[in-house]
């Protein structure tokens, strides 16, 4: 058995590993924040899988290794071309037909090269340590190593050049053909990491993900509707304007109309403290006063900095700032009764949402930091899900009042939904809440979220 072969074994399944886990990354953090859909790729790896070691009938190479140099190319292309990165249904079809094709050609090359009973044994534990390898790359190496998510770029070269391997006994136009999709996914991977950074301050990444921040001109031709955006994969943190006059003023979904807007302003002229669950741009404490205190809980270590260096709202405001790194539940659990007047809980934009701070018991954490008339403020804008039914029955359960505001972006702004529970019925009816409140229908037969139970399909948008 020459070394030649196990290099190539583990070579092969470490890729696909690879290509698994930076297709998953790319879709559910570059494309779309769609909750499950890191679903499909495992689906499709584990298929690939059983169907090229069940037997020799599906895997025909000739034809596989057509289909590869066609959708490595295309991959490639929809990888460098910013103007296809939102087109999520391409996206999805593009990268899970392009995922299932490169794992038909590694698992199909390693069912190929499958040694007699002899060496069956060490051809597993290789297969099985490529395994483990892809997720240490993409997992532990790329976080530390690469500035955003490029392992899928770098694993589309690295799968050519494999493919050129495993066919340097063929024909020479066959060769030739595999070095110029080298050449080409080498090509796309230059133009990503170019593109990447224009109009981009900063990228940086961690173990929590990708941040980007961004500066643009609203409009090319006036310097003073220059903005910046944090943006943590494909969701948006907060966003400033850069001009003096306008710096100070509360953008996204933090407007003074939206429904933590219109909850800090009816406590305007009150000393008062607010705790803010997700840190962002720091946008909250615009609304602060001299006499007031902001408190925020942020468990990415690198967004108090980022907040710091590229936006202003927390050297503005004139309230006292203090900033609690690690699990926001974790930390209200462990702290003093804070006397919080609101509390603002933003974490439930992504499709991974911290279910933890949005159960029974994590409302009964919160309300013991609550003042008697304190203000919790859930944010719930999400594409895909709706947390609406599961904070009305939470509400109910803990016997609070509810509100349901939508700020619907007419202005050209951002829409956001924002839920407000409080023990203090007469905030519910003032004229600014009243006049923005939607209703919410209970939903019959629904079950509590807590600690122990919560159901994600349930909350699926129709």
């Amino acid at each position: 058995l020459r070394a030649a072969t196990l290099v190539l074994w583990l070579a092969l399944a470490t890729m696909g590993s690879v290509v698994l886990l930076a297709v998953s990354n790319h879709l559910t953090q570059n494309v779309s924040s769609i909750p499950l859909l890191w679903v499909v790729p495992l689906a499709i790896y584990l298929l690939t899988f059983i169907l090229c070691f069940e037997g020799t009938r599906w895997y025909r190479r000739d034809a596989y290794l057509g289909f590869l140099v066609w959708i490595l190319c295309v991959m490639a292309w929809f990888l460098a071309d910013k103007r296809l990165q939102f087109e999520l249904g391409w996206q999805v079809a593009v990268f899970a037909a392009g995922l299932f094709i490169v794992c038909m050609f590694c698992h199909g090359e390693l069912a190929r090269l499958r040694p007699g009973p002899r060496h069956l044994t060490l051809f597993y534990l290789v297969v099985s340590l490529g395994g483990v390898a892809g997720g240490v790359l993409v997992g532990i190496v790329a976080p530390l190593a690469l500035p955003g998510y490029l392992e899928l770029e770098i694993a589309l070269v690295v799968v050519a050049l494999l493919a050129l391997v495993v066919n340097a006994d063929r024909p020479k136009p066959i060769i030739a053909m595999f070095a110029a999709v080298c050449a080409f996914t080498s090509g796309a991977l230059a133009w990503r990491v170019q593109t990447f950074t224009e109009d981009t301050l900063l990228v940086e990444r961690n173990f929590y993900g990708v941040l980007r921040v961004k500066e643009v001109l609203a409009r090319d031709t006036d310097p003073e509707t220059r903005y910046r955006s944090l943006v943590h994969g494909a969701i948006l943190h907060g966003e400033q304007w850069m001009a003096e006059k306008y710096r100070r003023a509360a953008t996204t979904y933090y407007k003074t109309t939206s429904g933590i807007g219109r909850t800090l302003l009816a406590h305007e002229g009150q000393a008062i403290k607010v705790g803010v669950i997700g840190l962002g741009t720091g946008t909250l404490a615009t609304y602060g006063d001299a006499d007031d205190t902001y408190r925020f809980y942020d468990i990415n270590p690198a967004v108090p900095r980022v907040a710091r260096e590229y936006f202003t709202y927390l050297s503005d405001t004139p309230a006292k700032v203090e900033i609690v790194l690690g699990d926001a539940r974790l930390a209200l659990e462990r702290e003093g009764v804070q006397g919080f007047d609101v509390l603002a809980v933003d974490a439930f934009s992504g499709d991974s949402i911290p279910v933890h701070l949005i159960t029974v018991e994590a409302v009964g954490a919160y309300l013991r930091h609550m003042r008697p008339r304190g203000v919790i403020a859930f944010h719930v804008s999400n594409r895909f899900l709706d947390l609406k039914p599961v904070l009305l029955a939470i509400a109910e359960r803990h016997g609070l009042e509810y509100a349901f505001v939508h700020e619907t972006g007419d202005d050209g702004g951002t829409t956001s939904d924002w839920v407000l529970l409080t023990r203090h019925k007469p905030f519910i009816l003032r004229p600014e809440i009243v006049e923005a409140t939607e209703p919410v229908a209970p939903q019959p037969g629904w079950r509590l979220w807590t600690d122990a139970y919560n159901n994600i399909l349930q909350v699926w948008r129709d």
